[in-house]
């Protein structure tokens, strides 16, 4: 074999290895693409079930909706609610079914084909997927029950309230088996804890109901009864309020940190290969530039590939490509992390956590609203970090309280700059400024100080008066809820024993001083 054919065939093979790269880099993310599609619009549903349940107080609605949502997204032939009652009988009480398949709402299931040692297993968070139920192994009474309903496959997780079962969301496949995939299986059980969620509302408010009517009741007798039945029922709407909240926030810790997971394992392999792709590139293209040294007159036909491929240009500019595929990577990696650090929804007791990075995470979530806007430059970030020593606290709570109070003080600038000039904008910038700092103390507990400052434009006295009530907001319709700063505020003070303060005055801007007491 002459030099040139084995320059030709070493050149051959270096683009056919970079081809199988550009291919299983391609794999790679149109695999992960369609597992974000997948989250995404599991997303979808979870926030218009939690949209649902936020804006009715009747279960039944709420159901529905689940069911109808469950339908569409797994595509499937038939969707229920079974309810248990008294010996484990029960019945449908929600349906979602397509034409043509029989409705089956109303239906009740024998007490054989669920004996209690099942109900049990669903209550110790069974879940049941059946991918073909004329193979399966379930009793004979099941079986011709499933099949008098056209059912050929069918996937039942449990919806526990506290320590009871209270009844089964069920899929119903009825044109053909079907093999149901995992992340089906984890779509239906946070539907069924959202179901839950929808219950145990209904029950607060038919609480509060008997509430507002026995103060009415006993108001003409009684007004200072009457007014403690009052703040009763203001107490209960409140707690319920903010157990959506907390469940929308853990349901969406979930998700992030599922999310951040699944990415996370396709970024490393490509970040890790991407070394070796460097290496590898490297050396055919030392190589290649050996043979280049030791054949300076290739032959005609290698010299019109090399007038095709460019050569000297595919050398300068294969490293600079891999480089920046190494940045990009490693900035994926980067957010990764962060949602993770945010999240921390698994975290039910105290850890010692680094404040900073819990601050560093959440600017970085919020870095699209930080930076440079069509109507406005970017919002500058000031850090003045103190040395803190790790704090024990509840690390993913003291995330969500840095969110909002970071977020309050984008909303307070971008506000302010809807009716500034882009001259007076410049002239003087927003800016949000964060400064840390440890207290010591030889008679008290030493905490640590987190200072979130604006250079907005302030608040009323007034305003400040009501700050952390529940449901107090000046912002529009539609764009806040009122329960930020109030769960903040218990977030803070209740749940860490700390200090939560906020110092304005119109004008001149609003700090946020937050105290941490090192338990």
């Amino acid at each position: 074999m002459s030099e040139s054919e084995a320059f030709t065939i070493e050149q051959h093979l270096f683009y056919q290895k970079v081809q199988e790269l550009n291919a299983s880099l391609e794999q790679q993310v149109q695999e992960r693409t369609a597992e974000l599609e997948r989250s995404l619009e599991l997303a979808k549903v979870l926030k218009q079930v939690t949209d649902e349940i936020r804006s009715t107080l009747n279960s039944q609605t709420v159901l529905q909706t689940i069911v109808r949502e469950v339908r569409k997204l797994l595509n499937t032939d038939r969707v229920v609610i079974y309810r248990f009652g008294p010996d484990w009988i029960g019945e449908v009480v929600v349906e979602e079914v397509l034409t043509p398949w029989d409705s089956i709402l109303g239906k009740t299931y024998h007490d054989t084909c669920f004996p209690e040692e099942h109900a049990q297993q669903y209550l110790q968070g069974r879940i049941r997927a059946i991918d073909h139920v004329a193979l399966s192994e379930l009793a004979p009474c099941h079986k011709t029950l499933l099949h008098t309903m056209q059912v050929q496959a069918n996937l039942v997780v449990p919806i526990r309230m506290h320590d009871t079962l209270w009844g089964l969301l069920i899929a119903h496949e009825c044109r053909a088996p079907r093999r149901w995939q995992t992340f089906e299986t984890d779509l239906l059980q946070q539907l069924a804890d959202q179901a839950a969620i929808a219950i145990q509302q209904a029950e607060l408010y038919e609480q509060s109901c008997v509430a507002a009517a026995t103060a009415k009741a006993h108001a003409q007798q009684l007004e200072q009864t009457a007014q403690e039945l009052a703040q009763t029922l203001q107490d209960l709407q409140q707690a319920q309020s903010q157990l959506v909240q907390t469940e929308k926030m853990s349901s969406l810790g979930q998700l992030v940190a599922g999310v951040a997971h699944e990415i996370n394992n396709p970024v490393n392999f490509i970040y890790g290969n991407l070394t070796y792709a460097a290496s590898y590139a490297k050396d055919l293209l030392e190589v290649v530039a050996a043979y280049q040294a030791q054949c300076p007159e290739p032959n005609a036909q290698t010299q019109a590939i090399l007038e095709t491929v460019d050569l000297e240009f595919v050398a300068a500019d294969f490293p600079k490509i891999l480089a920046s595929m190494k940045v990009g990577a490693d900035r994926i990696r980067q957010i990764v992390r962060s949602l993770q650090s945010f999240s921390r929804y698994d975290q039910l007791e105290k850890r010692s956590i680094d404040i900073h990075e819990g601050i560093d995470h959440t600017l970085l979530i919020l870095q699209h609203r930080l930076k440079e806007q069509s109507d406005r430059p970017a919002i500058q970030v000031v850090k003045d970090y103190g040395d803190l020593p790790a704090i024990e606290c509840y690390g993913g709570q003291l995330n969500q309280v840095f969110m909002n109070l970071i977020s309050n003080a984008i909303d307070a600038l971008e506000e302010r700059d809807s009716q500034r000039t882009l001259a007076e904008m410049k002239l003087k910038p927003s800016q949000i400024t964060i400064q840390t700092h440890w207290q010591p103390s030889e008679t008290d507990t030493p905490y640590a100080v987190i200072r979130i400052e604006d250079n907005g434009t302030g608040m009323t006295d007034e305003v400040k008066t009501r700050l952390f009530d529940p449901f107090f907001t000046t912002k529009p319709v539609g764009k806040g809820t009122g329960l930020g700063l109030s769960i903040s505020y218990q977030i803070v003070v209740e749940k860490h024993q700390g200090r939560l303060k906020c110092y304005s005055q119109l004008g001149y801007g609003t700090v946020f001083e937050i105290e941490i007491p090192a338990t």
